[in-house]
């Protein structure tokens, strides 16, 4: 796969994260990695060392990845996350807490997700930046926030919030998908593709033709991710009626 300057920065730099994590004997850490550099990431390197993608809880989007040493079993409990629980008296949104951490001047492969709670927020953040956060900020837009450090074990993540994309498609090809979720045309779809915005199953996929199936979750650099949640059979002119969870 052709890889740009930073690209490959970004390969060499986890290259050594993973020989400091078997000669020191001592895990290491990558930042946060958003859905491109992970498919990147997935695609290229391939770690001799124990490893683990963790970003705080299952199914997270931005992910550190992790190396152990030999004699460590790669646990999510070793991962330099903090969790920190925001509450407010009004609504927060993911946006607006995520615009308003960035405006503290912390840098974003600091920041991973921010799921929601009832009542609240929580940022996924490495440790070393928490208590910054924690210091500096005190609201969320226009909204006051009150920020406490949340364990793990103790959070209770609801659902992402999605709504329905429903249509017709020639086929269950990844550019017919495409144009569904994004609404750009069978060649915008290639274009798409040919600038690597697009993953499949969290792995960077440039191939049109590929076949999608029920469950297959696709990542649309600038449209954000969506799931085939289900076949609805075809129309009268042989089209194929299906339904996408698009997150929102």
């Amino acid at each position: 796969m052709h890889t740009n300057p930073d690209e490959k920065i970004l390969l060499a730099h986890l290259c050594d994260l993973e020989r400091i994590a078997e000669h020191g004997k001592k895990p290491c850490f990558s930042r946060f990695l958003d859905s491109k550099e992970l498919a990147l990431v997935k695609a290229n390197l391939h770690p001799k060392q124990p490893f683990m993608f963790w970003g705080g809880y299952d199914d997270s989007e931005r992910q550190m990845l992790g190396f152990f040493p030999d004699y460590l079993e790669p646990e999510a409990s070793l991962f330099p996350i903090t969790a920190l629980r925001l509450t407010s008296r009004e609504p927060l949104g993911h946006r607006t807490i995520l615009g308003s951490v960035m405006g503290l001047g912390i840098e974003r492969n600091l920041i991973g997700d921010v799921a929601m709670e009832d009542g609240g927020a929580v940022l996924f953040a490495c440790a070393s930046i928490a208590d910054y956060i924690q210091m500096n900020l005190t609201k969320a837009g226009r909204a006051g926030v009150k920020i406490s450090v949340a364990p793990m074990e103790d959070l209770h993540l609801l659902p992402r919030a999605w709504e329905p994309v429903c249509g017709t498609v020639a086929s269950l090809r990844l550019d017919c998908v495409l144009g569904l979720l994004t609404g750009v045309s069978r060649s915008g779809a290639e274009e798409m593709l040919k600038r690597e915005q697009v993953s499949l199953n969290h792995t960077l996929c440039k191939k049109g033709a590929t076949v999608l199936s029920v469950g297959d979750v696709l990542s649309v650099r600038g449209f954000g991710r969506a799931e085939l949640l289900e076949l609805g059979g075809e129309t009268r002119k042989g089209r194929m009626k299906i339904t996408l969870k698009k997150y929102i």
